[in-house]
Protein backbone atom coordinates (compact mmCIF):
# COMPACT_ATOMS: atom_id res chain seq x y z
CA UNK A 1 0.00 0.00 0.00
CA UNK A 2 2.94 2.56 0.61
CA UNK A 3 4.33 1.08 -2.27
CA UNK A 4 1.23 2.35 -4.35
CA UNK A 5 0.96 5.60 -2.29
CA UNK A 6 4.67 6.88 -2.90
CA UNK A 7 4.44 5.60 -6.59
CA UNK A 8 1.05 7.49 -6.94
CA UNK A 9 2.42 11.02 -5.28
CA UNK A 10 5.77 10.91 -8.03
CA UNK A 11 3.40 10.64 -11.07
CA UNK A 12 1.28 13.15 -9.79
CA UNK A 13 3.68 15.84 -9.22
CA UNK A 14 5.60 14.28 -12.39
CA UNK A 15 2.43 15.13 -14.33
CA UNK A 16 2.14 18.41 -12.30
CA UNK A 17 5.58 19.57 -13.05
CA UNK A 18 4.83 18.36 -16.73
CA UNK A 19 2.21 20.99 -16.92
CA UNK A 20 3.60 24.10 -15.80
CA UNK A 21 6.54 23.67 -18.51
CA UNK A 22 4.42 22.23 -21.38
CA UNK A 23 4.01 25.84 -21.97
CA UNK A 24 7.37 26.67 -22.21
CA UNK A 25 7.78 27.48 -18.30
CA UNK A 26 5.82 28.55 -15.24
CA UNK A 27 5.17 31.96 -14.03
CA UNK A 28 8.80 33.43 -12.18
CA UNK A 29 7.09 33.65 -8.62
CA UNK A 30 10.43 35.28 -7.74
CA UNK A 31 10.07 38.14 -9.92
CA UNK A 32 9.49 41.05 -7.32
CA UNK A 33 12.92 40.49 -6.76
CA UNK A 34 14.40 40.88 -9.39
CA UNK A 35 16.33 44.13 -10.78
CA UNK A 36 14.26 46.47 -12.49
CA UNK A 37 15.91 47.69 -15.54
CA UNK A 38 13.52 49.98 -17.47
CA UNK A 39 10.30 51.12 -18.42
CA UNK A 40 8.57 52.40 -20.88
CA UNK A 41 4.95 54.07 -21.82
CA UNK A 42 2.84 52.66 -25.26
CA UNK A 43 0.30 55.23 -25.64
CA UNK A 44 -0.99 53.50 -29.25
CA UNK A 45 -4.34 52.41 -27.92
CA UNK A 46 -4.48 49.51 -30.92
CA UNK A 47 -1.25 48.00 -29.96
CA UNK A 48 -2.03 45.25 -27.84
CA UNK A 49 0.70 46.12 -25.93
CA UNK A 50 -0.76 49.38 -24.81
CA UNK A 51 0.16 50.61 -20.81
CA UNK A 52 2.69 50.80 -19.00
CA UNK A 53 5.59 48.53 -18.45
CA UNK A 54 8.35 48.10 -16.27
CA UNK A 55 10.89 45.89 -16.97
CA UNK A 56 12.66 43.19 -14.66
CA UNK A 57 15.40 40.74 -14.72
CA UNK A 58 17.08 37.85 -12.50
CA UNK A 59 20.85 38.40 -11.51
CA UNK A 60 21.64 35.99 -14.57
CA UNK A 61 21.17 38.23 -17.09
CA UNK A 62 22.67 41.93 -15.41
CA UNK A 63 26.29 41.33 -16.63
CA UNK A 64 24.89 40.70 -20.05
CA UNK A 65 22.37 43.70 -19.74
CA UNK A 66 25.22 45.97 -18.70
CA UNK A 67 28.02 45.19 -20.61
CA UNK A 68 26.15 43.52 -23.77
CA UNK A 69 26.13 40.39 -25.68
CA UNK A 70 24.29 37.55 -25.76
CA UNK A 71 22.50 36.59 -22.60
CA UNK A 72 23.50 33.63 -20.71
CA UNK A 73 20.52 30.66 -20.76
CA UNK A 74 18.31 30.88 -17.77
CA UNK A 75 17.99 34.78 -17.72
CA UNK A 76 14.18 35.75 -17.52
CA UNK A 77 12.90 39.17 -17.87
CA UNK A 78 9.00 39.93 -16.90
CA UNK A 79 7.57 42.71 -17.92
CA UNK A 80 4.41 43.90 -15.69
CA UNK A 81 1.74 45.77 -18.00
CA UNK A 82 -0.32 48.51 -16.08
CA UNK A 83 -3.34 50.28 -17.82
CA UNK A 84 -2.52 53.60 -19.09
CA UNK A 85 -4.97 56.01 -17.25
CA UNK A 86 -4.50 59.24 -18.21
CA UNK A 87 -5.67 62.65 -15.76
CA UNK A 88 -6.55 65.97 -15.94
CA UNK A 89 -3.50 68.32 -17.13
CA UNK A 90 -1.29 65.51 -18.88
CA UNK A 91 -1.25 63.63 -16.42
CA UNK A 92 -0.37 59.82 -17.28
CA UNK A 93 -0.79 57.51 -13.89
CA UNK A 94 -0.43 52.82 -13.75
CA UNK A 95 -3.79 51.76 -13.36
CA UNK A 96 -4.82 47.81 -12.53
CA UNK A 97 -1.92 45.19 -13.59
CA UNK A 98 -2.80 43.64 -17.35
CA UNK A 99 -0.77 41.01 -18.28
CA UNK A 100 2.74 39.86 -17.57
CA UNK A 101 5.16 39.21 -20.86
CA UNK A 102 7.98 36.78 -20.10
CA UNK A 103 11.10 35.83 -21.21
CA UNK A 104 13.47 33.39 -20.66
CA UNK A 105 16.72 32.62 -22.63
CA UNK A 106 17.00 28.62 -23.53
CA UNK A 107 19.72 28.58 -26.40
CA UNK A 108 17.86 25.07 -27.43
CA UNK A 109 14.82 27.43 -28.88
CA UNK A 110 16.16 27.69 -31.85
CA UNK A 111 12.98 28.98 -33.78
CA UNK A 112 12.48 31.89 -31.42
CA UNK A 113 15.68 33.85 -31.16
CA UNK A 114 17.18 31.14 -28.41
CA UNK A 115 14.38 32.79 -25.87
CA UNK A 116 11.53 30.93 -24.52
CA UNK A 117 8.26 33.44 -24.70
CA UNK A 118 5.01 33.25 -22.70
CA UNK A 119 2.37 35.87 -21.33
CA UNK A 120 0.45 35.15 -17.88
CA UNK A 121 -2.09 37.16 -16.89
CA UNK A 122 -2.32 38.95 -13.21
CA UNK A 123 -2.72 36.55 -10.99
CA UNK A 124 0.02 34.02 -12.64
CA UNK A 125 -1.99 31.56 -15.00
CA UNK A 126 -1.03 30.90 -18.88
CA UNK A 127 -2.43 33.18 -21.55
CA UNK A 128 -2.69 31.46 -25.09
CA UNK A 129 -0.38 33.47 -27.17
CA UNK A 130 1.12 32.27 -30.85
CA UNK A 131 4.70 33.46 -29.15
CA UNK A 132 6.23 33.42 -32.96
CA UNK A 133 3.31 35.79 -34.01
CA UNK A 134 2.74 37.85 -30.81
CA UNK A 135 6.13 38.14 -29.09
CA UNK A 136 9.26 37.06 -31.42
CA UNK A 137 8.51 38.54 -34.64
CA UNK A 138 8.78 42.17 -32.84
CA UNK A 139 11.71 41.11 -31.00
CA UNK A 140 13.72 40.47 -34.12
CA UNK A 141 14.19 44.37 -33.95
CA UNK A 142 16.42 43.45 -31.61
CA UNK A 143 17.99 41.27 -32.92
CA UNK A 144 21.76 42.79 -32.31
CA UNK A 145 20.95 42.77 -28.74
CA UNK A 146 20.22 38.92 -28.45
CA UNK A 147 16.57 40.13 -28.99
CA UNK A 148 16.33 42.51 -25.72
CA UNK A 149 15.34 45.54 -26.70
CA UNK A 150 15.79 47.18 -23.02
CA UNK A 151 19.15 49.36 -22.64
CA UNK A 152 20.94 50.32 -19.35
CA UNK A 153 20.54 54.10 -18.67
CA UNK A 154 24.16 55.84 -19.35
Amino acid sequence: MIVFLVTFLILGLVTLARAETKKGMAFPKEWTKYKHIGSLVITDKNSPLFGIHHFYMNRKGLEAFNKGGVYPDGTIIVDAVYELVEGSGGIVNEGKKLFYPVMKKDSKAKDTGGWIWAAFSPDGKYIEKDVKKDCFECHTAAKESDHVFSKPLK
